[in-house]
């Protein structure tokens, strides 16, 4: 089966980058911030946050109204001059950390990243591009990612946590930290190290609920894959809304696992209702192109490559699931 091919979403051994809208780089040598960056409502939270830092506001809509007049005045403006136009070395460690990792020219991006770490040693995103182009042993990433994790979680404090447990991504300071557990898993997926990449993914969503990374699709995949029913369902339970193809087909998948044929029979007509281009892909018609980067809209085949992806460890482990969709194939492509 074509989807077979991956386990999880990264077996790269390339760094990790984020968002194909960096490839813009302006004359004699100085680089333009991408227009379409990604990290663009990322530097605006945070101008934001130091924006309001200290000020008190007698409600929301006063201080949505001060938001505006900012935005008005350009204050918010996210293409900015670049590091230079930053107030301290933090800040201007992150922007060269933002150029870093939207950079596609690994030579330029370590020189980018190693800029920021003169001005803060402490920047997880910059040490993170560091550690994903001179290390080229996948161990060795996880061992040097653990490591910056742990000095991050010291640096950040227990109360930290223990304050803003539910709320991170919303925290904008939080986002590195985050980005870089999202890393560490990608790692430990194609090392087989599920149980590891489980403990992070759950991390990931104890400490962001509202999951804006995505890592529930993932984090399925390896439940379904372990044959944990009981945490596959309850994941399922606390995101039921998510009808998109990876927790469709996850629903069908955990359902014949559980051993209930009728309702799985039911979630797998869903699943071909949500994406039905699983279904060439599976019997093989259609294969996942290696240059693949994971952008998708909701039906399309895209999608399909996705999920196929995000439920790997399901058909590298749970054998039994591919014989059982391949028997119910025939009436699925009747109906």
């Amino acid at each position: 089966m074509a989807g077979a091919k991956k386990t999880g979403k990264s077996g790269k051994k390339r760094r990790k980058r984020h968002g194909p809208e960096s490839r813009s780089a302006g004359q004699g040598g100085e680089r333009i911030i991408p227009r379409f960056s990604r990290f663009n409502t990322e530097r605006v939270n945070r101008k934001i946050g130091k924006l309001v830092e200290g000020k008190s506001f007698r409600d929301t809509d006063e201080l949505q109204s001060f938001i505006a007049r900012a935005m008005d005045e350009g204050t918010l403006d996210a293409s900015g001059s670049g590091p230079e136009g930053m107030d301290t070395p933090v800040e201007q460690a992150q922007e060269l950390a933002f150029q870093a990792m939207e950079e596609p020219d690994d030579r330029k991006a370590l020189a980018l990243a190693r800029r920021a770490l003169e001005l803060d040693p402490d920047c997880i995103d910059a040490r993170s591009v560091e550690i994903q182009i001179t290390m080229d042993d996948l161990l060795d990433r996880v061992k040097a990612h653990n490591a910056l994790l742990e000095q991050a979680r010291q640096a950040m404090g227990k109360e930290f946590f223990e304050e803003n447990k539910g709320q991170f991504w919303g925290v904008v300071t939080t986002r590195p930290y985050m980005r870089a557990l999202d890393y560490l898993a990608d790692l430990l997926v194609p090392l087989e190290r599920f149980g590891e990449a489980i403990a992070v993914y759950e991390e990931m969503i104890e400490l962001n609920p509202e999951d804006n990374q995505g890592v529930r699709d993932s984090l399925l995949g390896l439940y379904l894959g372990e044959g944990d029913v009981l945490r596959a369902r309850s994941l399922l339970n606390r995101y039921h809304k998510d009808d998109m193809a990876v927790f469709s087909w996850g629903r069908a998948i955990e359902r014949f696992l559980s051993g209930d044929m009728p309702q799985a029979r039911e979630a797998l007509k869903n699943a071909v209702r949500a994406n039905a281009f699983v279904l060439p892909i599976i019997a093989g018609f259609e294969d996942i192109p290696e240059d693949h980067d994971g952008g998708f809209s909701p039906g399309d085949i895209n999608e399909a490559w996705y999920c196929l992806m995000e439920l790997g460890p399901v058909w590298k482990k749970q054998s039994d699931v591919m014989t059982w969709i391949a028997s119910e194939l025939p009436g699925l492509i009747e109906t």
